[in-house]
């Protein structure tokens, strides 16, 4: 599957990182992009060469040969992270059982030979975003009782809350929850995540903006859902998230007589600059038809 490689974002492939860095960037792409199809090839592809690459290390050790892979991480990290892809993967494709089974996967590690000290510690790593992640998966498939649970594990690790605030508000969407009193608790942390300018939480945001945006449409708070759209249409250009433009766009005219004047301009502004169109996300998954 070498040519998965080759489909997008060629500056990656000049680049001297190894295969395995270069695939786990790529499904970082696909993931930002919403491109599933493509993220689901990335992650069959950096899971065989890592399986690939792990038996070849386990010859190498029986015949006393010593290689170092030039990677950012060891072994296990790729190997483990296959398995996190795909367990994304299914998540957004509403398979909540197949995610389930992934992530059970990458939970435990430790079977993994030759794991060094670094390797270790990313085995209790994926072991922790194992039981983070399968919270979520239970939210999504109507498992509201874990709720209070989940919010005391998010109170207890800040550097989970945004990512599990958008697996929150994304549950409370497709279940049709009424979270208005947590959505107030955490008001204070979303405006924070708002000045968050790394790539990664920027992404995170912009996906909880999406969320919150189809959470206030639903309750039929029209001001504050435009306002949201308004929101994640500003941020979408400068965090590679466009994807979603044509997406928000709909979104926003199916409700435009109900926006203010302000937002009607601020509307307009953010059309000149003319962002392109990519994949958005699908908003019938929460009962929201703007066709």
């Amino acid at each position: 599957m070498e040519e998965v490689l080759n489909q997008r974002e060629a500056i990656y492939l000049l680049s001297d990182s190894h295969e395995l860095d270069k695939a786990c960037e790529l499904f970082r792409i696909s993931y930002t992009h919403n491109d599933w199809d493509e993220a689901n090839k990335v992650a069959d592809y950096l899971h065989a060469l890592a399986e690939s690459l792990y038996h070849t290390q386990l010859r190498n050790t029986a015949d006393g040969k010593h290689e170092t892979l030039n990677t950012k991480h060891p072994l296990v990290f790729y190997y483990a992270y296959s398995y996190l892809a795909k367990s994304i993967y299914y998540q957004n494709k509403g398979k909540y059982d197949e995610a389930r089974d992934y992530i059970m996967k990458y939970s435990e590690m430790g079977w993994f030979m030759g794991l060094d000290e670094s390797g270790h510690e990313e085995v209790e790593r994926f072991r922790f975003l194992a039981k983070a992640n399968l919270y979520t998966i239970e939210l999504l498939s109507g498992k509201r009782e874990l709720l209070p649970e989940y919010v005391e594990f998010l109170h207890a690790n800040d550097e989970e809350l945004l990512p599990g605030l958008v697996g929150i508000t994304e549950a409370a969407n497709l279940n049709n929850w009424n979270i208005d009193d947590l959505l107030n608790d955490f008001a204070r942390d979303i405006e924070i995540f708002e000045g968050y300018e790394d790539r990664g939480n920027r992404v995170y945001y912009v996906k909880l903006v999406n969320q919150l945006a189809i959470y206030y449409f639903k309750q039929e708070q029209y001001t504050v859902a435009l306002n949201y759209v308004l929101v994640s249409l500003q941020s979408s250009g400068s965090v590679e998230t466009d994807a979603n433009f044509r997406t928000l766009v709909a979104l926003f005219e199916a409700y435009r007589d109900l926006a203010t004047s302000s937002q009607q301009e601020q509307y307009q502004t953010i059309l000149l600059r003319g962002l392109h169109n990519e994949k958005g996300f699908n908003l019938a998954n929460y009962g929201l038809d703007v066709s």
